[in-house]
């Protein structure tokens, strides 16, 4: 599992170095981005966030430890002449993390808001973004996004709490399809992160005549990200099959475990392979015969599949 995790994260790091990719990522993200041309964002990314803030990689925090930063820009003002905001941008491609992700988030932004040195000018912090893409988290086929800042709870707003948006945490849910018709940001999140089913060519389509990106570089490493949910979904398998018994540490607790794990996989793993537009049965069956299953696995995905393709 920790291999497709590097594996992801190595892909997820390359597409979003890629200027095009930040730009769009940024304008569906960042609010004060919004109303500006992609072209304009594209001209307002500097060097990485890590290099404006003078430090590492793995910047350390007295007593609170290392994070990672690869995905950390900065962007400066359209006159170019300040740097007005730090946007830090991850992954989640797991369905159950193992920990609490608005904490993670929680606990980035006020990180990088904290390794800001002001040196007694307060009004010169930046402000932080910290946005969270979630592929394939959503089945109702639209794009689920939510911002969160710091806000008056409770008695009179005063004093005035002027900066508190200055701290931001962004979760964006994708959906399993790309169906917009025009170019969109939120749309193009599900198309370069989300989507298994598209086509090259016609990927290759949509982002040069609806977006305006002619790169190739970033096709590898798209499909590199896509590969990892179907490696990410036999891992889950292993697991899910052969560990979650073991927590009652009986046999009939393993047998339990293990077949109560095998039914939810299969609804999983029918899920998986329906997101990649099979025609009829014959080509489920052809999309199923890529993973290393058992055989009792195979016949209860198979019976899953029928209930959607309604077919023998």
């Amino acid at each position: 599992m920790e291999a497709i995790l590097r594996s992801a994260d190595e892909a997820f790091k390359e597409l979003i170095h890629e200027k095009d990719v930040l730009a769009w990522t940024a304008k569906a993200a960042v609010d004060e981005f919004k109303n500006l041309d992609v072209e304009v964002i594209k001209d307002m990314i500097c060097e990485d966030g890590c290099k404006v803030l003078g430090l590492s990689e793995e910047p350390n925090l007295l007593g609170a430890g290392r994070i990672r930063l690869d995905n950390l820009f900065g962007f400066k003002y359209p006159d170019g002449k300040k740097i007005g905001l730090l946007l830090n941008v991850e992954s989640q491609n797991r369905r159950n993390p193992g920990y609490p992700l608005d904490l993670r988030a929680l606990y980035y932004v006020t990180r990088l808001f904290a390794f800001q040195d002001p040196r007694g000018n307060y009004e010169d912090l930046k402000s932080v973004y910290s946005v969270w893409i979630m592929p394939r988290s959503c089945d109702d086929g639209v794009v689920h996004i939510n911002t969160y800042a710091m806000r008056n709870v409770e008695g009179p707003a005063q004093p005035q709490l002027e900066h508190g948006d200055s701290m931001k945490l962004v979760f964006i849910h994708l959906p399993r399809r790309y169906r917009a018709r025009k170019a969109n940001p939120l749309a193009f999140l599900t198309l370069m992160f989300s989507d298994t089913s598209i086509k090259e060519d016609r990927l290759i389509d949509i982002l040069n005549n609806k977006y305006k990106i002619s790169t190739t570089n970033l096709f590898k490493w798209r499909g590199k990200f896509m590969n990892s949910f179907a490696e990410d979904i036999s891992e889950y398998y292993k697991y899910q099959g052969f560990e979650l018994g073991k927590a009652e540490g009986k046999a009939e607790g393993k047998a339990e475990g293990k077949a109560e794990s095998e039914e939810s996989f299969a609804k999983i793993l029918s899920e998986h392979i329906l997101s990649r537009s099979p025609r009829d049965m014959e080509e489920a069956r052809t999309i199923l015969a890529e993973f290393n299953i058992s055989a009792e696995l195979y016949s209860m995905t198979l019976a899953e599949l029928r209930k959607s393709l309604d077919t023998y």
